[in-house]
């Protein structure tokens, strides 16, 4: 069998690698190392516990950029002559890009160590060479799960990055720690000049006081400082791997202008300060290891107090060599047979089948930076809104908080009185109900088709009485109901109508956009939506006072710009804020081309499933446009033995997510409608309605024979305009093999 070469240029790095590398061994499997870099710094690396490298080269030191990184591509050239089981790269120097790089191309495996990691400060040459060197791996260790979420948003195969650790955690437990403060500058950009590097010096050494201050010396710091009169209490230390390796290990407090650096904090769990210009890392200041200085002085000088007055942060788990080992020892061969790989699909609920992107780091980081999050005064919301309004072609959006909001703000809207009844569909979110509840009205439920699960003309007139008030259409999964039959019963019947459209951002009737054939229309922005803000709604409207009432509705019915403003009615607060906002401003330019991406998805889909026998599959409805937000297929129990469930069940074992029936059942069989008198929020509506007087519960199954035949045959499949060739031929080829072995079972 052969080895695995660990390849590495620089001494920075030495810690892990010999980590790996002894772990690996340990394993029983055979690993080389090679080195390209400097001859001092890879004695630097030895003596910080790197193996003696099996191979070795040192450019000369005169040696341009070009040249070097040149020179790194002809060694990684020579050395891939040898068939390695696999190449194991680190770091983001010329020798790691040129030798993943070249192997990739020989179709070699390639694995790194310390994958994903990103500082994302604008126009950072190291994050580019970072993405370069990763990119060029087959398999990608990381550190944690914010580092495996960079590479899939990235476009990494999910499947392929793994979290196995810090590998420095398993260093930092041969580490004496101290009480002692280190300074580890690493980047000459980081001063305007010798001066402002001294001053700086003496503003953290008065801040870390009593504490003894050691300074790492880069050489390009040690000259900077060599006429300096240091503060008192405070040494310069050799920059070299070991000495950095043991300071920054054992330190009370760390501060530093380097990524690097910021994970040997996060491996012992030491406080650490870091210039916001120079890429804090987002994980460690979410777990409260590194606090972000604003400027370069007194904001450097507040971050340090506040990171001394904060708690100890954890240290990261030990076993990351381990893990490592294992994980690289299962690597195959690259020319030899392999299993059919395990297909990792897209998820709406990670980066992995998001469209989050940096535009909407950049609007985000621009609210926090403006410093008002509240709407009322911010920018974003309202733009949002706007822009909404143009894109679906209609005069008001008003934002929101969720999409159950949307919903209850629109039936707000209305001005229900007691007892009014809401006709309504049973296959729906519990957040579009509970808002007739909460307004005094009666949920009145109307059956739907079993094939499509949305409610029909016909049903709808079924349920109609002198008590009803209004009517609410939801399109479910994206695909448009018979609005048009809908629209025109409501205005026969003198009542509006409003479309739940939280599932249907861009699906279209007769060439019209859905959520604007309704009085009012509601929109969510839920994680798992076409565009999401995590959270979020909006309500679009072409009436004036409609709009108004929704606007006082999500503002606590506080009148903003009214001459004598006061809270007219009873209200709540249901304000986006402006982080939302602004993620959704850079979310709804990328709507057209998701509904696009998602339709090419689903007719891909559809067409690899078209010969499966037992299978209805869904479509575009004659007169409109699907806008696909799942896939939701019917399964005939006649010809697929065990229907739909069975099948889910098949499929969720082999690892594609599903939801066999989408709700386990219809609404008006859950707890909060089968006894009406556990809360007032439900009894009260009763007591101003006729229907109080009939059986309990007043809506039952064998009313409702479309729903329940519906949600029987249904199997409702997540997927995202992520989704590429490989997942829909996985897909497919899962589903094809689940009832071929069902039918012959």
């Amino acid at each position: 069998m052969s080895a695995f070469l660990f390849a590495l240029g620089n001494c920075g790095d030495a810690p892990e690698v010999a980590a790996a590398v002894r772990a690996v061994r340990a394993g029983g499997a055979a690993a080389a190392l090679a080195w390209h870099g400097d001859a001092a710094r890879l004695r630097d690396a030895v003596a910080a516990g790197l193996p003696t490298p099996d191979h070795e080269r040192s450019p000369s030191a005169s040696a341009s950029p070009p040249q070097f990184a040149a020179d790194a591509a002809a060694f990684a050239a020579t050395l891939l002559a040898t068939p390695w089981r696999a190449v194991v790269t680190i770091g983001h120097d010329a020798f790691a890009q040129a030798i993943g790089a070249a192997a990739a191309s020989a179709g070699l495996a390639v694995v790194r160590i310390g994958a994903g990691v990103r500082s994302h400060v604008a126009g950072c040459r190291r994050d580019a060479a970072r993405r370069r060197a990763d990119h060029a791996a087959t398999l990608w260790l990381c550190d944690g799960e914010a580092q495996r979420q960079e590479l899939v948003r990235e476009g990494a195969d999910p499947a392929q990055a793994v979290v196995t650790g810090n590998l420095l955690a398993d260093a930092a437990s041969t580490v004496a720690a101290s009480d002692e403060a280190v300074i580890a500058w690493e980047h000459a950009e980081s001063f305007s000049s010798p001066d402002a590097a001294r001053q700086r010096l003496e503003r953290l050494a008065a801040a870390l006081a009593p504490r003894r201050v050691t300074v790492l010396a880069t050489p390009w710091l040690a000259r900077t400082l060599a006429d300096a009169r240091l503060p008192a209490g405070v040494a310069l230390a050799p920059s070299n791997a070991a000495a950095a390796l043991r300071a920054a290990l054992g330190a009370a407090v760390l501060v530093t202008d380097s990524v690097g650096f910021q994970r040997h904090a996060q491996a012992r769990g030491i406080r650490c300060v870091v210039d916001a210009c120079h890429g804090p890392l987002a994980d460690a200041v979410a777990t409260g290891c590194v606090h972000v200085a604003s400027d370069a002085t007194g904001g450097l000088v507040a971050a340090v107090r506040r990171a001394l007055a904060a708690p100890a942060p954890v240290a990261a788990p030990q076993g990351a060599a381990s893990r490592f080992a294992a994980q690289l020892t299962a690597v195959t061969i690259p020319m030899a047979p392999t299993a059919t790989p395990v297909v990792a699909l897209p998820s709406d609920g990670d980066a992995s089948g998001r469209t989050l992107g940096a535009e909407e780091a950049l609007l985000a980081a621009d609210a926090i930076r403006r410093g008002t999050l509240n709407s009322t005064r911010g920018r974003y919301v309202g733009l949002f809104e706007q822009r909404f309004a143009q894109w679906l072609g209609r005069k008001h959006a008003i934002a929101c908080a969720s999409g159950s909001a949307a919903m209850h703000c629109a039936i707000a809207a209305l001005r229900l009185q007691p007892g009014d009844e809401v006709v309504t569909t049973p296959i729906t979110d519990m957040g579009a109900l509970t808002p007739i509840l909460y307004e005094g009205g009666v949920p009145v439920f109307a059956d739907v088709d079993p094939d499509t699960l949305n409610i029909t003309p016909a049903t709808v007139a079924a349920q109609l009485t002198p008590r009803t008030r209004a009517i609410v259409v939801t399109h479910l999964f994206g695909r448009p109901a018979d609005v048009d039959g809908l629209a025109a019963l409501a205005r026969e019947r003198g009542l509006p109508l409003i479309e739940d459209a939280a599932q249907a951002f861009g699906a279209r009737w007769r060439g019209r956009r859905c959520g604007t054939f309704g009085a009012l229309a509601a929109f969510s922005l839920q994680q798992g939506k076409h565009i999401t803000t995590g959270e979020g709604g909006i309500v679009a409207t072409d009436d004036d006072e409609l709009a108004r009432r929704v606007f006082l509705y999500v503002n606590k019915a506080w009148g903003y710009g009214d001459k004598k403003p006061d809270h007219y009615f009873p209200a709540l607060n249901y304000r986006m804020t402006e982080l939302q906002g602004a993620v959704a401003v850079a979310q709804l330019p990328k709507l057209d081309d998701v509904v696009a991406a998602r339709r090419a998805v689903c007719a891909r889909l559809a067409a690899e499933l078209a010969d499966v026998p037992g299978l209805a599959l869904p479509g575009d409805p004659s007169d409109g446009a699907h806008s696909w937000w799942k896939f939701a297929f019917r399964v005939d129990a006649d010809v697929v033995p065990g229907g739909a469930l069975a099948l889910g069940q098949r499929m969720q074992q082999a690892g594609v997510a599903c939801v066999p029936r989408y709700v386990q059942k219809p609404a008006f069989e859950c707890e909060l409608f089968t006894d009406w008198s556990k809360s007032p929020v439900t009894w009260l509506p009763l007591q101003h309605n006729p229907r109080r007087t009939g059986p309990m519960p007043p809506f039952v199954r064998a009313d409702y024979p479309g729903a329940v035949r519906g949600l029987e045959q249904v199997i409702v499949l997540p997927i995202n305009e992520h989704y590429r060739e490989r997942h829909v031929q996985h897909v497919a080829a899962t589903i094809r093999a689940a009832v071929g072995a069902m039918q012959h079972a």
